[in-house]
């Protein structure tokens, strides 16, 4: 057992099964017999057992120890990770920086060549990304392989580092979804050549609707609010573009985006939605737009993932999207039901349906497995390299308070930009969260789609 701090621990067993917080992960990782490191998050997935650490400390609360399984097995199925991949003699497949020894710590070109090999002697190769701190160079799929039938790669290709340090990992994919161990390596640029950095900020407000019963107060004032105090705070390297109520359709977006593709790699992007937050029959997600059905948000609502896919293949490496609408944070739909939403449901929050996990366990605080998996593991899936802070868990509401004027979330997001002369995009998520919490009394707890676990920047 080691203790990190006050709250915070790492507690292992001799078989290398541990249990953690979410703090303490971040400090961990690898290292393999040959001293290679392997990053935390792809071994955390086997490894990181609360139930198996419970039960051999001889913890008899049976059914706390089987809710832990429960919230791991959720893990797992969410990732969509083949459990026959732990066993050791399992073919993985394999990938490497073959020229990692020539290449020095300290690099004074902000070009780096990279030569990857990778391989698998059983089936196929899919596919190959690089990730620095992170972000997919290639995109979420990166490189395709497939119609290539290849066994093994061999490329040389040159990347353009961040200022400062940068964590390089590639890896290959395998045609049944295996991924190599990403082996970490470090470079830090020192280009003498002066960078500019640029923040750009993309603001969208929903407020008013082509059914105007729900309409909502606060919506395009979050977004004239954040995009007056982030003036305030990097003046005239900042680049606005809003887009509210009507203006907010697809092909407004693709134009944002085509901007976007001529940031630079050492620029911020930060997107921020406000407005309803919707699931559909199937518990996907939709933001509203102005046309949006509420009964059918798949037909003219704007799905998440377009959403996101404003940040994906765009040069800029330091990126976070804030969600300040109902259900924003992600939902297993396995588990979820329908609940008869309240009649003013529409004038207090920022959705339009209401829903609960039919798993609740009142040994864990009625705390459903998908939610405790959230509570203790850190998220390790990887997408477009951005943080993603939503306002409400995936079965929660997003509030507007009239003494705020403002939705709660933003309200605090505001507040700590008049409050902190700087910030680390992981003080924004643990203040705010801490902060909407004590505001709604508890009714609206704030969490993180996806995390960048390597680099935690300043925001401002």
């Amino acid at each position: 057992f080691f203790s990190v701090d006050s709250t915070d621990y790492f507690a292992f067993l001799p078989g290398g099964y541990y249990q953690t917080t979410p703090v303490a992960s971040r400090l961990l990782h690898y290292v393999t017999r040959d001293l290679k490191v392997i990053s935390f998050e792809q071994l955390d997935v086997k490894y990181n057992r609360p139930d198996k650490v419970m039960e051999a400390l001889g913890n008899t609360d049976t059914a706390l120890i089987r809710s832990y399984r429960r919230a791991w097995e959720k893990r797992i199925h969410k990732l969509g990770i083949d459990t026959n991949s732990f066993r050791n003699d399992y073919s993985t497949p394999e990938a490497e920086f073959a020229n990692r020894d020539i290449i020095n710590y300290e690099q004074k070109n902000k070009e780096l060549i990279l030569h990857i090999v990778g391989r698998d002697s059983i089936y196929k190769l899919d596919r190959f990304n690089v990730w620095i701190n992170e972000v997919p160079v290639f995109g979420q799929r990166g490189i395709s392989l497939l119609g290539t039938n290849r066994h093994e790669i061999d490329t040389i290709l040159t990347v353009f580092l961040s200022q400062g340090e940068n964590r390089i990992e590639t890896s290959v994919f395998n045609s049944n979804g295996t991924e190599s161990y990403r082996i970490p390596m470090i470079v830090n640029n020192l280009s003498a050549e002066k960078i500019k950095e640029k923040v750009f900020f993309i603001g969208m407000g929903m407020d008013k609707f082509e059914r105007d019963i729900y309409d909502l107060q606060y919506s395009c004032k979050d977004i004239r609010d954040l995009s007056a105090k982030l003036k305030e705070k990097f003046a005239d390297a900042l680049v606005v573009d809003t887009l509210f109520n009507q203006a907010l359709t697809i092909k407004n977006l693709q134009a944002i985006k085509e901007q976007l593709l001529h940031s630079g790699i050492n620029d911020k992007v930060i997107v921020s939605y406000s407005g309803h937050g919707i699931l559909s029959k199937d518990f996907d997600y939709f933001l509203s737009t102005y046309h949006i059905k509420f009964e059918k948000p798949e037909e003219s609502g704007l799905a998440y993932d377009q959403l996101e896919n404003l940040l994906d293949s765009i040069p800029a490496r330091k990126k976070l999207l804030l969600i300040d609408a109902c259900h924003s944070g992600e939902v297993d739909k396995e588990e979820l039901v329908h609940l008869e939403a309240k009649a003013d449901s529409l004038h207090l929050t920022r959705g339009g349906v209401t829903v609960a996990y039919n798993d609740k366990d009142p040994h864990l605080g009625m705390k459903s497995s998908f939610e405790l998996m959230q509570s203790i593991f850190v998220n390790v899936g990887r997408s477009t390299g951005a943080t993603i802070i939503s306002a409400a868990t995936g079965t929660q509401l997003a509030l507007e308070k009239n003494n705020l004027k403002n939705g709660v979330f933003t309200f605090c997001v505001l507040e700590a930009l008049d409050k902190y002369p700087s910030m680390k995009i992981s003080e924004l998520r643990r203040m705010v969260s801490a902060r909407v919490e004590e505001l709604t009394n508890g009714l609206q707890k704030p969490t993180s789609r996806n995390e960048n676990i390597a680099v935690d920047w300043n925001l401002w």
